[in-house]
């Protein structure tokens, strides 16, 4: 199945508390329209992602072998200026996003606020072939309740977006309304497969199966898929969540029916739908949201585009590239001015920044 997730943008930062000295001469490290994020915000961030061990992991693993994170100043007690820099830049990509919902008015329901809830956590789940063990709910509750609180915003801020850009409110009232027409996502379907090897295999086990064996065991002893110690059984779900052509195959397949062979990659796939439930308000929602998931990128371009936005210049300045805006950390001599002036990237250096 299609692991699907609603992805918070700019989490591939990390930063870590070296110490208590701070990057910022002013009270806030940057305003958003009328709004301020003050440089007590940032440092917050930066101390709670250091201390979240099992998001720390994740980080270095999806970096690859032998990475490594430039994360100190070359003098001690300080951030890398070019780490604040990517902080910086999701701070402010969350408040765009949140002023843009209030400029566009929309109302941020219960259903919204349970949905982010409830989707937030598999945004931070161990990759798949992760050594990694801690799960995204546990990376979630390490983070500070005000980091934390901030991603749940996010996470509810995109969801309202994506739901207007589908001219649905997401409200309970809203969704069951787009549920009337669409049938699509209103029914799950429960679907269960046997992967193999060949086709000829895929044949022989569907033989088995019309001669009377149980699906399940089948799939328990031939399948190559690691749902076989489940019986084969990946859920309940919306058939859109499988890749093309299994969600059309999944959609018009009665149920109880195995399915011919389908060729997967080098492999082969027996599909079976064991029952097609309604789905529920939530289900719905989420179903409704990651339809419109493509276009996220181009409402937070939209979004911290048109936003006046200023930057603290002791931690960079707001520099577009290409439809994207970004922190760029400051390069060039050291300024006296900061508690640890060879924090400053230095001007030979180029300085990349994952969230631009």
């Amino acid at each position: 199945m299609r692991k699907l997730l609603l992805p918070v943008a700019g989490l591939v930062a990390l930063s870590l508390l070296l110490g208590a000295c701070e990057v910022s001469v002013t009270p806030y490290a940057a305003r958003v329209g009328g709004t301020s994020i003050p440089a007590s915000a940032l440092n917050d961030a930066m101390r709670t992602i250091a201390g979240n061990s099992g998001y720390r992991c994740e980080v270095v693993s999806s970096q690859g072998q032998g990475a490594s994170l430039a994360i100190e100043g070359t003098g001690g007690s300080t951030y890398s200026s070019a780490y604040a820099a990517d902080v910086l830049t999701q701070l402010v990509q969350y408040q765009a996003l949140h002023a843009d919902v209030t400029r566009l008015g929309l109302r941020e329901s219960s259903l919204a606020h349970q949905l982010a809830t409830s989707q937030l956590p598999q945004a931070f789940n161990p990759t798949t072939g992760s050594t990694c063990v801690t799960s995204g709910a546990q990376v979630l509750r390490a983070f500070s309740p005000s980091y934390r609180s901030g991603l749940v915003q996010f996470e509810e801020d995109q969801l309202v977006l994506l739901a207007h850009a589908a001219g649905v409110e997401l409200t309970r009232a809203g969704v069951a309304a787009y549920e009337s027409h669409h049938a699509g996502t209103s029914t799950l379907s429960c679907t269960s497969v046997i992967e193999v090897a060949s086709q000829a295999t895929a044949i022989a086990d569907r033989q088995k199966i019309a001669a009377g064996a149980i699906f399940a065991s089948v799939a328990r002893a031939d399948s190559l898929d690691s749902s076989a110690s489940k019986g084969g059984s990946l859920g309940c779900v919306f058939p859109s969540y499988f890749t093309s052509p299994l969600n059309t195959i999944i959609a018009n397949l009665p149920v109880g029916t195995v399915s011919p062979p389908v060729q997967f990659g080098t492999n082969y796939l027996l599909l079976l739908v064991t029952s097609r439930p309604l789905a529920s308000l939530l289900q719905a929602a989420g179903a409704l949201v990651a339809s419109e998931q493509s276009k996220f990128s181009g409402l937070l371009a939209h979004a911290t585009s048109s936003a006046k936005i200023a930057v603290d210049p002791s931690y960079g300045t707001w520099t577009r590239a290409g439809a994207a805006w970004h922190v760029t950390p400051r390069s060039g001599p050291p300024d006296a001015l900061l508690p640890n002036p060879a924090a400053v990237t230095p001007s030979v250096a180029t300085a990349a920044s994952p969230a631009g």
